[in-house]
């Protein structure tokens, strides 16, 4: 197995699934709703199914999400759908969230990444797109290759803040200023020589 390879792996376990939309809704007082829309291939589900661990950090189906989500202090599943073709998994689910924590359990130790500090006057959400990669670069070839498999499958975080924006350092701020959204790809997320940290101040 190439280096490459085990990257794309981990980048994959990394941003959850395959294709995923985050949206949190952040309240002043920390809580709030997240918002998860994610497909995963039927291939890596099947991989998936077959490990005595699971290495797919977000539930593949609405019974492991209920399972998961009861065992999580601070958070509750309000709304969930599901539905899966041939090629994918499809899952909808909404969540309410007493502190940013109990986002970070939903997922496994340090793979969602996300921390909200008081800084007096501000406030700043941070969350570890993509932590770097070590070791040789992947070659244009393997991008390309990537580019292929990879098509059609987005990665889309959004944060929603009580009050307007004074900084961000990933994505586009939207016309009310309370909206960040960054959208990237799993090959775009690979080409990146430092970390990926999307930081937003209000």
């Amino acid at each position: 197995m190439t280096k490459w390879f085990i990257l794309v792996l981990t980048v994959v376990l990394l941003s959850s699934c395959i294709g995923i939309e985050s949206e949190i809704l952040l309240r002043q007082d920390g809580t709030g709703v997240l918002t998860l829309s994610y497909q995963i291939s039927q291939f890596m589900k099947n991989i998936d199914a077959g490990r005595e661990e699971k290495q797919l950090p977000l539930p593949v189906n609405e019974e492991e999400f209920v399972r998961t989500t009861e065992g999580i202090e601070g958070l509750r599943l309000t709304d969930i759908d599901e539905r899966e073709d041939e090629e994918n998994v499809y899952i909808r689910a909404k969540l309410e969230f007493d502190s940013v924590d109990a986002v970070n359990a939903l997922g496994r130790a340090g793979q969602i990444g996300i921390t909200l500090e008081n800084r007096g006057d501000t406030n700043m959400f941070r969350q570890v797109i993509f932590a770097g990669q070590e070791g040789e670069e992947i070659t244009e070839n393997s991008l390309e290759t990537l580019e292929t498999f990879f098509q059609g499958y987005d990665l889309v975080y959004a944060i929603i803040l009580p009050t307007p924006v004074q900084s961000h350092t990933l994505g586009e701020l939207s016309v009310d200023g309370r909206t960040v959204t960054y959208r990237t790809t799993v090959p775009e997320i690979l080409k990146a020589s430092q970390p990926l940290v999307l930081e937003v101040v209000w």
